[in-house]
Order: C-alpha cells, then sequence, then structure tokens
C-alpha cells in the first residue's frame, strides 16, 4: 500500500511541477562475467536523476571522484595521501548524461574515458504485464545498434520517458532491463523525489570525445593489448624499432583526440 500512495505522490509531483520536476531512482546493476560459469557475478550501484527533459546516470562513487563534492566523498569512503584524504576510486566510471533527444555515453577504455553520442533505440511492445514495486508494468523490447537483445519493464504510473545506462525512450520509466541470455540484469531498488541538480559527470581532463564506432574499436584495440590505452609499456621489434600502435595508427580520418 505504501508503494501505491509512493505512485500517486511522484504523478503528483510530476503534475504539479511540470517537466522540471526531479526523481531519483537507484538501479543495482548485475553483469555475469561467464555464462558458463554463473558464479562469476559483478554488482554496481547507480543513479538516474531525470525529469521530462533531462536526465544524469551514473554512481555516487563516480560523483564524489570527479566532482568533488564533499558530502558524496564520505559516502564513497576515502584514501588517505601525502596530498590529504581523497575519494575512491569508483568501481563504476561510466556514465550517461540526456538532455531531449541527445543521449551522451561516456565510456571507460583502459585510463582513457570515451564520450560519444548514443543512438535512440527503437522498442517493440509486447503483451506481457506484471507488478513491480506496486507499480503496472510491461515489458517491451530492443535490438541495439551493436545486435544485442534487451527487454525491460516499464510503467506509465510514473510518465517519464527513461531508464537506465542508454535504455529510454519508452512512454514511462524503466524498472528493470535485462538482456537475452540474463548474462545483464539491472532493476531499480528505489525511486523518490531529489532535489539534485541534473548535470553530465565532470570527469575534468583525460577526456576522449569519439564516435560510437572509435569507442568500439578502441575497446577491441585495449582487449587485444592493454598496454596501448594505458601506457605502461612501449613495443620494440626485434631491431629495437617502436611497434607500438597508437590510436590514431589504428583509426584512420577521425577528429583529433581531446587531451
Amino acid at each position: 500500500m505504501k508503494i501505491k500512495i509512493f505512485g500517486f505522490l511522484i504523478s503528483g509531483i510530476i503534475s504539479a511541477y511540470g517537466q522540471t520536476a526531479v526523481i531519483e531512482v537507484n538501479y543495482e546493476t548485475k553483469i555475469i562475467q561467464d555464462s558458463i560459469n554463473k558464479s562469476q557475478i559483478n554488482i554496481y550501484s547507480s543513479t538516474l536523476w531525470c525529469n521530462n527533459l533531462e536526465s544524469s546516470y551514473y554512481s555516487r562513487e563516480a560523483k564524489a571522484y570527479y566532482n568533488g563534492n564533499s558530502n558524496q566523498t564520505k559516502m564513497a569512503g576515502t584514501i588517505n595521501t601525502s596530498y590529504g584524504a581523497i575519494p575512491k576510486y569508483p568501481k563504476s566510471v561510466s556514465s550517461v548524461y540526456k538532455n531531449k533527444e541527445s543521449l551522451l555515453v561516456s565510456m571507460p577504455v583502459g585510463r582513457h574515458i570515451f564520450t560519444y553520442e548514443e543512438p535512440q533505440l527503437k522498442w517493440e511492445i509486447l503483451n506481457e504485464k506484471k507488478e513491480i514495486k506496486g507499480f503496472k508494468s510491461q515489458l517491451a523490447k530492443t535490438t541495439t545498434d551493436t545486435g544485442d537483445t534487451f527487454f525491460a519493464w516499464f510503467t506509465e504510473e510514473i510518465a517519464i520517458p527513461d531508464g537506465p545506462f542508454r535504455f529510454k525512450g519508452l512512454s514511462g520509466l524503466i524498472l528493470e532491463v535485462y538482456n537475452k541470455n540474463k548474462t545483464i540484469e539491472i532493476y531499480a531498488t528505489d525511486i523518490k523525489k531529489s532535489e539534485e541538480i541534473i548535470e553530465p559527470l565532470n570527469y575534468v581532463t583525460n577526456v576522449k570525445t569519439k564516435s560510437k564506432n572509435q569507442f568500439l574499436e578502441a575497446r577491441k584495440t585495449y582487449q587485444e593489448n592493454p598496454s596501448v590505452y594505458n601506457g605502461n609499456m612501449r613495443i620494440f621489434d626485434e631491431n629495437g624499432n617502436e611497434t607500438t600502435k597508437k590510436m590514431t595508427d589504428r583509426i584512420k580520418n577521425q577528429t583529433t583526440f581531446l587531451d
């Protein structure tokens, strides 16, 4: 009953304050690294701040690390160094910022962050329905630009077309997302009104702005040879000539890195 009352409360907030009312949704992401050995599970916590116009999605630890908010730093924990206490490096540094129809995703490749515009998803509404946290929800299906199939449960009782990570664009808030093999699952744990300012995560430096194709190429290159992007190893052939592949050798006719 409390959850249902909260649903009416959220709807009332949106009605009273219009498109600018900010809702905070906390999500937990479960990723199974090995689809055969399903005991290898990583769990991440992230927060979505959203209204009908824009949204931001990242972990509180990442916000504390990059934005230096003292209250968030206390929550994230600190490491004592000769320069004083600094927040711990976050478990997840990725983030998503949505402004109307523009969706900017920032993802790490080694020690670099790639920011690129993510294409919008095309959804197919399915007939399955169920109740999630007291909200009437409906199932939808999409296939991403990289060929992955995902399913999402969304509720029109919170009429904000948003959700975790890149999963947005339905006629209500997405409460759960999972891929076809269920090796990736994202589900809402908490929903409430927020006074937070919606803004992109400020990485300050070391941001590489690229198209998504460039990000995918860089990630593939990094998986083949992580030292290329970490800068901690140089590669030489038997004659002493350096053969380290730099990013600009890998990606031709593209924009320059923004260092």
